[in-house]
Order: C-alpha cells, then structure tokens, then sequence
C-alpha cells in the first residue's frame, strides 16, 4: 500500500477568488454572508469557498477566469427546485448499472444569498440537516452547532482527499482545530453510530482512526504548510480564526482525535457496557476518545 501525498500547492493564497473578496470589487452577498452568525465559511483546496448552514453546504463559490467574475451556485432543492423532470435544473442520465439518474444541475443563488437567506436556511434544514431530534439528531447537525459555538477552536471542517495511490479510498475529516500549537485532525461520531463497535471487538472506527494516522504522519509537512496557508487566507478574508500568536509555528499533530457525541437521554446498564466496550476497543489502538454531551 503507497499512501496518497498531499500536495499544498493546491491552495493558492493570492487566487482571484480571494483576493476579489479581500476587495471593494466583492459581491454584495459576501458581506451578507460574513455578517450572518448561523453561517461559517470553509476554505477549500482548488481555491474554493464553501459555505454552511448547521452541517449542509447552502453554497459554493469559485472564480470563472472567462467570465472574470466570481459564481456562486446552490443545489436546485436548496431554491425549493425538487422536480427531478425539470430540465432547467436537473440532468437525466444512466448510472454504471443501466438506472435512469437525475443529477442536479448547480445553479446561481447570488441572489438568494443576498435577500433570501432565510428561505435557503428553511430548505436546507429540510432537505439534509434537520432539526434537533434527541437521540437521531444528524452527526451534521451536531458537526455544524460544534463549528458556529466553537470559532475560537476550529479552523476548518470536511477535509478530504484520497487515501491511497490509484484507488478510490478516501480519507475524510469531519474537523480541524488548532490546540497547543497544533493542527488537529478530529473525527466525529455519535454515541449510537455503529462503526463503533461490533461483536467482534474489530469495530470500523479502529480502521478508520488507523487510516487518519497513517496519512498523517505521511503528510505531515505538507499539511503544515496547508493549514497555515488556509489559516492566513481566513484572517486576510475578516474571518474568525482561532487566536495563535504566530501561524508558522503551528504544525500539524500526526496524532488524530476522536470526539464522540453522547446523546443518549437516558442511561441503561446496555448503553454503560456499550460505552465500555468502546473504550476498550479504542485502547488497543492507543486512542482515548473525547465525550460531549448533548
């Protein structure tokens, strides 16, 4: 197995996209969007900019070079747009195993990013992250409160990228904090997801946790010039960063973290063994999770 290296020249700190949003010349929606306290806004490789609503992606901006100008496009259904025989938004095509697919068509939301961000918030909430629902509460409902409470603590969310050379593996991050000086790669589960543990006592989440370490310590420097990089374009963007006194001292921990979401509402002597058998588990790897309770 030859692990994927990460190449941070992906992310170009003087990219249009950015520097266009560093100026006057900004579209209106992105003081809208910056101004607005449920969003938060993610960097992404490819000189990208992602934008959130409680865990769903409400948007995506990037910059056209033909058209010189910046776009800024949402999924159909986020515009309340579900007619999948609607040519103006979706595709109809054939999958790999001969089924008729409809594959959303991105489309402009410039508008609706500028006066009709409620609607967006109303349609995203419905269509993917839903609302707080005890013990079923959406791992991305919870990942996006974690994010909009935690600005001083997490610099980014979704990193992705793949895992080994010329397979389709990928290794996905839910998120990415700086602590002690450190970039810290931390996955998010609930309490109840079932990659944590099985009857075998070989849950996924060893597997997982072991993958996240190995491209790690396989990536480490370029994820240190990554994240620095990323950081620097943040604070030039008059985003919310997590406060470090000097961005280029900060490395990237080969070490990954687990945060586990306990929402469990009631305790029951199944659920404390659960949560035994978890640690144990997780021992043999010499990872000790984090708990939240929610």
């Amino acid at each position: 197995m030859k692990i994927a290296l990460f190449n941070h020249e992906m992310l170009k700190a003087k990219h249009k996209l950015f520097s266009t949003l560093a100026s006057k010349d900004a579209p209106a929606w992105w003081s809208v969007v910056k101004a607005d306290k449920d969003l938060y806004i993610e960097v992404r490789k490819q000189n990208i900019i992602d934008i959130y609503f409680m865990g769903g992606r409400i948007a995506e901006a990037k910059y056209d070079f033909k058209e010189k100008k910046i776009k800024v496009t949402t999924h159909p259904k986020y515009m309340g747009q579900k007619d999948e025989n609607d040519s103006n938004y979706y595709r109809k095509t054939v999958n790999s195993k001969g089924n008729t697919i409809f594959v959303a068509k991105y489309t402009d939301c410039e508008e609706w990013l500028t006066s009709r961000t409620s609607e967006l918030k109303t349609n995203i909430t419905k269509a993917y992250s839903k609302e707080d629902n005890g013990e079923s509460t959406k791992e991305k409902l919870i990942q996006g409160k974690l994010i909009i409470n935690g600005r001083d603590k997490y610099l980014d969310s979704e990193f992705a990228h793949r895992f080994e050379e010329g397979l389709q593996k990928t290794v996905r991050i839910d998120l990415i904090k700086i602590e002690n000086n450190q970039f810290v790669f931390e996955e998010l589960k609930r309490i109840g997801d079932s990659r944590l543990r099985n009857t075998q006592g070989n849950p996924e989440i060893l597997r997982q946790m072991g993958d996240y370490r190995a491209f790690l310590q396989a990536n480490q420097d370029a994820l240190t010039q990554y994240y620095r990089k990323l950081y620097t374009i943040k604070k030039n963007l008059d985003l919310t960063v997590p406060d470090v006194k000097d961005i280029n001292i900060v490395t990237m921990s080969p070490a990954p973290q687990l945060l586990i979401a306990n929402n469990y509402e009631k305790k029951t002597d199944e659920r404390e063994k659960r949560i035994k058998a978890i640690n144990d588990a997780l021992a043999t790897i010499n990872i000790k999770p984090n708990y939240i309770y929610l």
